[in-house]
């Protein structure tokens, strides 16, 4: 896994500075032919969870099939990671970042992301299209999956992945994670790179890299990100530290987490 790549031969500047060429009124789609699929090529995935590849130290974003039964994984930057998480959770800057630029660029010229489409994966780097409609036409632009993915989650805007591509690199979702099925989270063992990524100042914590909808954790306010720091008056230390408390407890149990920079008080409910 360590040796797949996002696309990095078109940094986000160079994506800015190819929809600004595209509005203008011409389509350019670097490095690469426009994409010519059917429908029945491609299957659409959304994003499942955010992890962390321990061999290159690097975050990884999943892309689940709609069973959430197999996953492909790409590594992207920190700052691609956190403009993904940022969509997801709903975030919002106190001005406007890289992405947001694009994002306003793109509907102040009456443009709207259609679909963006994952195409395949040479040499272990992955290549992507933004398909970007205006007036009628429709512009093709190659981008980075991880930029590629952040503009579709801005614009709700739905993520294929061509069928070849995801049945050759796709993998079993969960595989490298722990959970607790009744309660509803999958647990990720918290790292230097991922500590520092959440500004944490330690590893000592377990970070929550999904909570199921609907389920106990849901319902309790816990999020995906989350970083559990201390459970019924107890350090955690690891998973099972934390599996441990929630599956041994059937009343209310009080626990701290940390969560967009600072500490929290809550009440899980495991019974």
């Amino acid at each position: 896994m360590g040796s797949v790549r996002s696309r990095r031969c078109l940094p986000i500047m160079g994506v800015w500075l190819a929809l600004l060429f595209a509005l203008s009124g011409a389509a350019w789609v670097e490095g690469s032919s426009p994409v010519s699929l059917e429908q029945g090529e491609l299957l659409q995935v959304k994003v499942h969870l955010l992890g962390f590849d321990s061999a290159n130290k690097q975050p990884l974003v999943f892309l689940s099939d709609s069973l959430e039964q197999r996953a492909l994984p790409i590594v992207i930057g920190l700052f691609e990671a956190n403009a993904i998480y940022s969509e997801m959770q709903g975030v919002t800057h106190r001005r406007p970042l890289t992405h947001d630029l694009l994002e306003r660029v793109i509907q102040r010229s009456k443009g709207k992301i259609r679909r963006v489409i994952i195409t395949h994966n040479k040499e272990g780097i992955y290549y992507a299209t933004i398909e970007m409609e205006r007036d009628g036409s429709l512009i093709e632009i190659d981008a980075r999956p991880s930029d590629s993915i952040v503009m579709a989650l801005k614009f709700s805007s739905p993520i294929y992945v061509t069928k070849t591509l995801f049945n050759e690199m796709a993998v079993p979702v969960g595989e490298k994670e722990e959970g607790d099925e009744h309660y509803g989270i999958t647990l990720q063992e918290l790292t230097e790179t991922l500590a520092e990524y959440f500004s944490f100042g330690s590893t000592r914590g377990v970070l929550v890299s999904d909570v199921r909808k609907g389920s106990l954790a849901e319902r309790d306010g816990i999020k995906r990100g989350d970083i559990f720091v201390e459970v019924g008056g107890k350090k955690v230390e690891d998973i099972t530290s934390l599996q441990e408390v929630i599956t041994t407890n059937t009343t209310a149990v009080q626990a701290t987490i940390f969560r967009d920079t600072q500490f929290l008080s809550i009440t899980l409910h495991p019974e």
